[in-house]
């Protein structure tokens, strides 16, 4: 029956075949017929034992309380004990009474959003991780039990007639397993992690015992053990790091920590390591990944690798490559720590080394004592102190992974909380992992503040933390769209199903209250309302237009309800209701049986708002590519003279990350070959101008105002020089036109050496031709067109570089990446790439005459993106969007300039817009 077991459990893949056994060591075999044997008998002495009644349930959890318990099998003759420790897992729940769980727990107002999603899991690859380990499931004799050897006492039997059963020492496993968690400030992150981590430690097999300890007060310097199953009531029995001495060696010490708390700045933890270490193998479970040491207490110590001639040796008696004597430490005062993360092939190392298995050598460090505890070394750690909130975004972009941009991106849409941190990796950032968190918690870009009701040893988050206000802008900003709208529309979904609330098309349903909403229910949406109201405001265009509506909607009400606007999400739509009504009889209805009584159903009838009168005919949607650039730091490994000093240097990059979208346009044939690509700009409200933070701006740019912006198309490019020709031989309106003025030569670069009057002959001469009405952007028009509901100085971010737009690369922008200068225009599909509404060269290339007369800042302004006119007509007229020989600056999207409207030069261009396309 056992090789049938054996051969079901090789076709299920959850052992090795014996062709893939012969070819491990046998400190790497698996389960034979005797271990599976004893597991099924084990299983079934478990469920022997289960307490029957709750009169037992006492008994039963004081016997598993005792360390030394024991199940106990006779037979007739002799009788063995096997210790079986009750698993421990690795975070206690909190103790709650009665009272308290017979209602399932909702998390306040204080903690956040009501919802709970469990953590994705943490350890990938478990399988692995159990493998790795299988160099550790060693047997040796027993010191204290014994077992039947059949051969001996039939050999004795037979040759002596001696009817006296042999013994022999029971093989058991070789080594125990204490496993000691450090509690620090971000453990909370960890939680899952280690949770699943001691599962497979358990569950391996391969240690004869496993003990889980917490080490607690690290973050007050004042730290103590505890084991792991005390309650926080219980805490006060502190335990002595002694216990977790074997005077036999056969015991493996693991210290869980992301070595960056106070004990280990003041040197304090080494005393405890140095302990264990003298006495058995002792190891470092490091939970930041290797290109994060640098940024712990790991930097103290020096890397090196060791191996081991005999299993199981204290780490004095590990082989050090380099040897002491090299490195000018004194052996009494070495401290030697293997270094582990929670991967297979590092864990593997680890065991390895401690089985003694070949000549395998394990990444370590190498700590001086007397450097460590010396009271002049500078313990303060290495950390630069951000002052402003473009420097807290700047540093963690110099210093975090990629991955963890994106998920502080996400975040930053969001109110900050563990389980919704959860909900963005299970849905969105399936890749991310517990490491990338912390690395947002432990950056400067958020803020923290203790919660009056938490307890400091609390495994749940606990401290509340948000972003700091300037910063989440800046997130918001540097994120595209429809990422954001992504990670609220997640997060309401989940909101919606935890409140058990009727479905909901889009998040801005939970932005106006109902009056069905229960008071509770209002409480719990709150939070996310208010933060999804700042993030839209941080986004501007549209979406600023939709907070101000619900900011102004909650004034008007005494109670936060529903806003009598309809859908936020569709604004130009009209809602017309109806109330019900009744026909009443006012006759016997058993004479007039027609007029009794009758229901009106209720009834809601949806006009859409005013839009472009006739479309133009061939009106299709269009497919372009838009971009942000980001910047992502990669850690270089340090050099061997680096690592003396322990600090590497980051390498900064730029990442152009590009999107697929769609907008609608309709093309204009001009002749053959030459079209004119008009694409439709959607209405909108935007604040015009530049913030006064803005890096570089003018007092011109000032005072910024909101302008509504109805619908109009405007060209997709510059005017190219093929279509200026065309139009150039078009009979003549108010003045003629030079067919090929440009000093760059290219159909499809743009035309230049064109002044604003011929820009304007342009126009009158097209729309005599095509019977629309083409003329010039209003300098409102130009830069909603330009912006496409982004705040940022340019429609690709923060900065500008030349593989997206034509300006002079010898010039950089807040830090941007210096790039080309071209010293002459590109064609204007050069690059590929389009702002959110699909226009291109919108930065750079050429100067692009508008409508408006130039004034010195928007003190009048008009707020209907009208062209500001004044009554001299030949006075200067505003220019945008910087030329292929202007500075970075002069590129923003916020920048203006002017000149006399008879100027020429190769830098200024034009495009045109269609305010009403129907036929003249």
């Amino acid at each position: 029956m056992i090789s049938r077991l054996i051969r079901i459990l090789q076709q299920s893949d959850l052992i090795l075949g014996d062709d893939e056994i012969s070819s491990l060591s046998d400190a790497e075999s698996l389960l034979n017929e005797e271990d599976i044997a004893d597991a099924i008998w084990l299983a079934l002495k478990m469920g022997l034992g289960e307490v029957a009644n709750s009169e037992d349930e006492g008994a039963a959890n004081a016997q598993l309380d005792r360390p030394s318990s024991t199940v106990t099998v006779k037979t007739d003759d002799f009788e063995t004990a096997n210790p079986l420790p009750p698993p421990v897992p690795a975070y206690m729940p909190e103790t709650r009474s009665k009272e308290a769980t017979a209602t399932p727990p909702v998390e306040s107002l204080e903690q956040g959003l009501p919802i709970q999603v469990r953590a994705a899991p943490a350890l990938q690859d478990a399988r692995s991780i159990a493998r790795s380990l299988r160099p550790l499931r060693r047997k040796t004799p027993s010191l204290t039990q014994c077992i039947l050897d059949e051969v001996e006492t039939v050999n004795r039997i037979a040759e002596r007639d001696v009817w006296v059963p042999v013994l022999k020492p029971a093989p058991e496993r070789w080594l125990d397993l204490e496993l000691v968690i450090e509690s620090s400030q971000f453990g909370f992150i960890w939680k899952s992690t280690l949770d699943e981590f001691q599962q497979i430690l358990e569950r391996q097999g391969a240690f004869r015992n496993v003990r889980t300890w917490r080490v607690e007060g690290v973050d007050a310097g004042q730290f103590y053990l505890v084991p792991k199953k005390q309650t926080l009531a219980e805490q006060s029995q502190f335990r002595s790091p002694k216990e977790l001495i074997d005077p036999s060696g056969r015991r493996l010490v693991l210290y869980v920590s992301d070595c960056r708390s106070p004990i280990w700045q003041q040197g304090k933890i080494h005393d405890w390591l140095k302990l264990w270490s003298q006495h058995q193998p002792t190891a470092i479970v490091q939970l930041l990944p290797e290109r994060l040491w640098d940024q712990s207490e790991l930097d103290v110590g020096l890397g090196i690798q060791v191996s081991a001639l005999i299993p199981g040796v204290p780490n004095h008696k590990l082989v050090v490559k380099e040897g002491l004597a090299y490195l000018d430490i004194e052996a009494d005062q070495a401290l030697t720590l293997p270094v582990v993360t929670l991967t297979a092939r590092s864990l593997q190392q680890l065991a390895l080394v401690v089985a003694a298995v070949g000549n395998q050598r394990a990444p370590a460090r190498l700590f001086d004592l007397s450097w460590v505890i010396d009271p002049e070394r500078d313990r303060a750690p290495l950390v630069i102190r951000p002052k402003t909130d473009e420097e807290r975004v700047d540093l963690f972009l110099a210093t975090a992974s990629p991955m963890a941009q994106r998920l502080a991106r996400m975040m930053a849409a969001v109110p900050v909380s563990l389980p919704v941190i959860h909900l963005i990796q299970e849905r969105l950032l399936k890749d991310s992992t517990p490491v990338h968190v912390a690395e947002v918690y432990s950056s400067s870009l958020l803020t923290s503040e203790l919660k009056s009701n938490s307890h400091p040893l609390s495994t749940d988050e606990p401290v509340r933390y948000d972003f700091f206000p300037g910063v989440r802008q800046l997130l918001n900003e540097s994120t595209s769209e429809d990422e954001t709208i992504d990670v609220l529309q997640e997060l309401s979904q989940e909101i919606v199903a935890t409140l058990g609330l009727p479905p909901i098309r889009s998040f801005t349903a939970l932005l106006f209250s109902k009056s069905e909403w229960s008071q509770e229910a209002k409480a719990a949406i709150l939070p996310f309302a208010q933060i999804a109201t700042q993030v839209l405001h941080n986004l501007g265009g549209e979406f600023a237009s939709l907070a101000q509506r619900v900011e102004q909607d909650a004034l008007r009400q005494s109670d936060w309800i529903q806003s009598s606007d309809p859908d936020p999400l569709f604004p130009d739509l009209k809602i017309l209701e109806f109330t019900t009504a009744q026909l009443v009889a006012p006759i016997p209805s058993d004479l007039f049986p027609l007029l009794q009584t009758q229901e009106v159903e209720v009834v809601t009838i949806v006009f859409e708002a005013d839009t472009l009168e006739d479309e133009p005919e061939g009106l299709q949607p269009f497919e372009f590519e838009s971009a942000i650039l980001e910047r992502q730091t990669e850690q270089k490994q340090p050099g061997f003279l680096q690592n003396l000093f322990r600090r590497g240097e980051p390498r900064t990059e730029w990442v152009i990350r590009k999107q697929r979208r769609q907008g609608r346009q309709w093309v204009e044939e001009l002749s053959d070959g030459i079209q004119l690509e008009m694409v439709e700009i959607p209405a909108g409200r935007f604040v015009m101008g530049s913030p006064k933070n803005e890096l570089d701006r003018r007092d011109s740019e000032s005072p910024q105002h909101e302008v509504n912006v109805p619908s109009f198309f405007m060209g997709r490019y510059p005017i190219t020089q093929a279509q200026w020709r065309f139009v150039a031989g078009l009979p003549q309106v108010n003045r003629s036109l030079k067919p090929d003025p440009s000093q760059f030569k290219g159909d499809k670069r743009p035309v230049e050496q064109v002044s604003w009057f011929d820009a304007v002959e342009f126009c009158d001469r097209l729309s005599a031709h095509t019977g629309r009405e083409y003329c010039l952007p209003s300098e409102a028009e130009w830069e909603y067109a330009c912006r496409a509901g982004i705040q940022t100085p340019f429609y690709f971010g923060r900065t500008l570089t030349t593989e997206l737009a034509n300006y002079n690369g010898d010039y950089t922008y807040n830090d941007g990446p210096k790039g080309k200068n071209r010293k002459e225009t590109t064609p204007v599909d050069h690059f590929g790439i389009a702002n959110a509404f699909g226009l291109c060269d919108m930065h750079g290339n050429v100067f692009e005459w508008c409508q408006d007369h130039w004034h010195s800042n928007y003190e009048g302004a008009p707020t209907d993106s009208s062209a500001w006119l004044s009554e001299k007509e030949n006075t200067e007229r505003v220019i945008r969007g910087g030329s292929w020989l202007s500075y970075p600056r002069h590129c923003r999207s916020a920048y203006r300039d002017y000149d006399s409207p008879d100027f020429t030069t190769d830098s200024f261009g034009f495009r045109v817009v269609c305010r009403a396309p129907r036929t003249l």
